[in-house]
């Protein structure tokens, strides 16, 4: 079945001339959509406000017809073969079906790429031949795409609507049609695609009205109410180049019917595999209406981190890390190959989860499937004579902020062991002499990362370290002081074993040493305070500057605009830059230039150790 065909049957609204299922039914969401207490209070007998709440839910509304979902399906079967190597779904045992039956539940899955629609609707239907109702941007409501996700299942929303407390209620009501009808409910809870590959904070939304929903529901017709953490992972994402241009500054394009048309060209491309893991189920507990917010934010945050614990590692991530992170910028295969079995042996040790493609025993063959992708779709560049043994591998420049993208949707997983590293080599180095200054220099380094990363409590951060250190020296280390008392033989051990992960946050490092920089310049020239435009562009003129000397900043990839504003914001949380009214002032010059000469250290010592080993 071609596409062309499902156009046609999406405006005729289902498969064989057939009126959807839908419509039969929209009497009855209708009368239970106006029943909904809080929209019901609202428009109390006023027919224009009514009228005006329908036409709101037609805006919002699913249109599903099985008969059109199963057509879908069959052209998925024959069209996703010739793009992915495959969709890996993982339950870890949780069945969506019985658990539907049983609850309301709601998937909430982070975002990477539009295929995330079409990927997490299609396994799910295809295992439990049931459809899913998905929450989706109305900047997807576009011929023909429109039309045919509705009749798939799909709802828009607005993108803003604040204002509008017709809409919001009637909204809320669906919502509150959904649960009543037992729907199973899918929304994105980052609210937008990730642009960097790290985890977004979640949005509230419509967590919160959910909730709310869920609680106008009669107490003896009330399910319990259960949000399902998805972890999605794509080994190549379709928009690729169009994410990394916005990283620089590019604006976003609207979707438009050309866009969707020119996805044809996307059969040039390898992407390779889609991983999909269901992650623990979070039930909602009895609402507590005075603490309704923070109650909600705190569902939102036990999803967003059950879905980063359940972010696999992938041949490419895997690849991404091992190749962005060398510095002399090129490897052989075999050197790719050792590095790639240390950092697995880790992960399995570790709990840290892998995909099965990168279990020991199909490493090899699944990087060379991910190398040959990268390569074919002109990321990775081979160097070298085949025929004599001497190919290095290595990320075009111009690519390498793609490929970080990879490495950022698991480098969460490898933070501690960076930070460790990181302190070992302050250790050598003597900028570390006593188990108070470990203790600091732990903290600091995580909240420095806390603008980056949503990072595990401090309890468990330093739990972490210990195992780690426990793994190296062979024996069980339970505190920091202990950490203090190894010998130099030991200390040396525990390098070996994180040594491999001493670049992966360098990036960061260099962009907060940039921003450093930028913040010194402008708070001689700007005394009476500097805009967000003027910051960005004196940052880009010093990484520029920087990099071409070749000193401290060695990655391309420690520019992007969310990386300069996230720096910026380290510096204002820290209480060196105070901002107001969207200006913006150096109000500490003393801690700047001790977090500027600081990070340089960081850096250049980190260096001098790697030169050693």
């Amino acid at each position: 079945m071609d596409i062309s065909k499902l156009i046609k049957l999406s405006k005729m609204g289902g498969f064989f001339g057939g009126i959807p299922n839908f419509f039969d039914n929209f009497k009855e969401m209708e009368e239970i959509v106006l029943s909904y207490p809080k929209l019901k209070d609202r428009l109390g007998n006023k027919e224009d406000d009514t009228e005006k709440a329908l036409k709101c839910l037609k805006e919002i509304r699913s249109e599903l017809s099985l008969p059109f979902l199963k057509g879908f399906e069959k052209f998925l079967d024959a069209s996703l073969g010739q793009i992915y190597d495959g969709i890996n779904f993982n339950d870890n045992g949780y069945n969506l079906k019985k658990l539907s039956k049983e609850n309301n539940i709601v998937l909430v899955p982070n975002h990477q790429s539009h295929a995330d629609y079409l990927a997490i609707n299609y396994v799910y239907f295809k295992k439990y031949k049931s459809p899913l109702f998905v929450a989706g941007g109305n900047n997807l409501n576009i011929f023909p795409i429109g039309p045919m996700f509705r009749r798939c299942g799909c709802f828009f929303i607005r993108r803003t609507f604040a204002n509008d407390i017709i809409y919001k209620l009637t909204l809320e009501a669906y919502l509150y049609y959904m649960l009543v009808k037992g729907n199973p409910i899918e929304f994105f809870f980052e609210g937008g695609r990730s642009r960097t590959g790290k985890l977004l904070p979640p949005r509230y939304g419509l967590y919160q009205m959910l909730i709310e929903a869920h609680q106008a529901i009669p107490e003896d017709k009330r399910r319990d109410l259960k949000f399902i953490p998805v972890s999605i992972v794509h080994e190549y994402v379709p928009e690729q180049k169009s994410l990394a241009r916005e990283l620089d500054g590019g604006k976003k394009k609207k979707e438009s019917a050309g866009q969707v048309f020119g996805l044809v060209k996307l059969l040039s491309y390898q992407f390779g595999n889609v991983h999909i893991n269901i992650g623990h189920p979070v039930t909602m507990p009895p609402v507590d209406h005075a603490n309704l917010k923070a109650q909600t934010q705190k569902i939102a945050f036990e999803c967003f981190f059950e879905v980063g614990k359940n972010m696999r590692v992938t041949p490419t991530s895997l690849l991404a890390i091992i190749l962005l992170d060398e510095p002399s910028g090129a490897l052989k295969w075999e050197e790719i190959l050792t590095k790639a079995r240390h950092i697995i042996t880790y992960c399995q040790k570790f709990n840290v989860p892998i995909t099965d493609s990168l279990k020991l025993e199909n490493m090899e063959k699944s990087l060379e499937r991910s190398i040959d992708i990268l390569i074919g779709n002109k990321k990775v560049e081979a160097i070298g004579n085949p025929n004599g043994n001497h190919v290095f591998y290595s990320i075009k420049d111009d690519s390498r902020k793609e490929i970080l993208y990879f490495k950022n949707t698991v480098l969460h997983h490898f933070l501690v062991p960076w930070i460790v590293n990181m302190g070992w080599v302050n250790l050598f180095s003597g900028h570390i002499s006593n188990v108070d200054d470990l203790k600091k220099f732990f903290i600091v380094q995580r909240k420095q990362l806390m603008h980056e990363f949503y990072l595990p409590t401090v309890k468990v951060f330093l739990s972490e370290t210990l195992a780690i250190v426990s793994d190296a020296v062979g024996r069980e280390i339970t505190t920091l002081e202990e950490c203090m008392e190894l010998s130099h033989k030991e200390l040396y051990l525990i390098l070996a074993k994180v040594s491999l992960f001493s670049r992966a946050c360098n990036y960061l490092l260099e962009a907060y040493y940039v921003c450093g920089l930028t913040l010194t310049a402008l708070s001689k020239e700007y005394k009476e305070g500097f805009k967000m435009e003027t910051f960005l562009k004196r940052y880009k003129e010093a990484f520029d500057s920087e990099r071409k000397l070749k000193r401290i900043i060695k990655y391309a990839e420690s520019y992007s605009v969310p990386l300069s504003k996230s720096s910026l914001q380290y510096f204002i949380h820290t209480g060196v830059v105070a901002s107001n009214n969207g200006y913006y002032t150096v109000a500490d010059s003393v801690k700047l230039a001790e977090t500027l000469a600081k990070v340089e250290s960081d850096l250049t010592s980190q260096l001098s150790i790697n030169l050693l080993n």
